[in-house]
């Protein structure tokens, strides 16, 4: 996948629709994204000991070839941005449950106290991850970053306080307290997705990527 790579251009045009996207590596992309088997011929060449600067192999490229590999799985039924925030959403839950279960089972605290606490580490938790994965090419860095879980927290208040209302509802009414903060997630995540991706991260930043095909 490195160095340099030609193609004929009606195999371009058959495929240039279909490409993701994602990530640097165009000729993964277009291979990847043909209906039918490619035909391919490689010229081998010898790496030399690197002199100057630093491979571009790192975690970023891991999540972008992972991005890559479920958008050609799923993509066609569901976009890959909502599969990455349900994953993110996933972790918050368990990240939720585990705080609530802390404060309220053993420590003491009352459930109303326990379920804020833990609504706003998951909160928390959740923009952090999601910023670093589901809207990486839209990442908020430095100050943006407090400005955007300040944003987030903003975008989510409507979630969390349905989330709140729904849960402390079933719980008044004899419904098992994990099961009562599962359906105020539930309810609460259809409105974050949404409200966060317009309002937290906005429109992506088109920058060139150094180094790439």
């Amino acid at each position: 996948m490195s160095g340099y790579f030609m193609l004929t251009r009606d195999f371009f045009g058959e495929v240039v629709r279909r490409t993701t996207g994602v990530g640097f590596k165009i000729l993964l992309d277009l291979v990847a994204s043909s209906p039918r088997p490619v035909r391919i011929a490689e010229v081998p060449y010898v790496f030399q000991a690197r002199k100057h600067g630093q491979s571009k192999l790192d975690i970023n490229v891991v999540v972008e070839y992972l991005y890559l590999v479920s958008d050609k799985l799923v993509g066609e039924w569901l976009p890959i941005r909502f599969v990455v925030f349900c994953l993110v959403g996933v972790a918050g839950v368990a990240v939720h449950l585990g705080a609530l279960w802390l404060l309220y089972r053993r420590l003491g605290f009352s459930y109303s106290t326990a379920l804020i606490a833990a609504i706003v580490v998951a909160m928390v938790g959740n923009f952090a991850l999601n910023n670093m994965l589901t809207y990486r090419d839209r990442r908020r860095r430095g100050i943006g970053f407090l400005t955007g879980l300040l944003l987030f927290c903003a975008a989510c208040s409507v979630g969390s306080l349905s989330h709140f209302a729904v849960a402390k509802f079933l719980v008044a009414g004899g419904i098992w307290w994990p099961i009562a903060s599962l359906c105020g997630l539930a309810i609460a995540s259809v409105w974050n997705f949404g409200a966060t991706s317009i309002v937290t991260w906005g429109s992506p930043q088109r920058t060139a990527r150094p180094g790439g095909n």
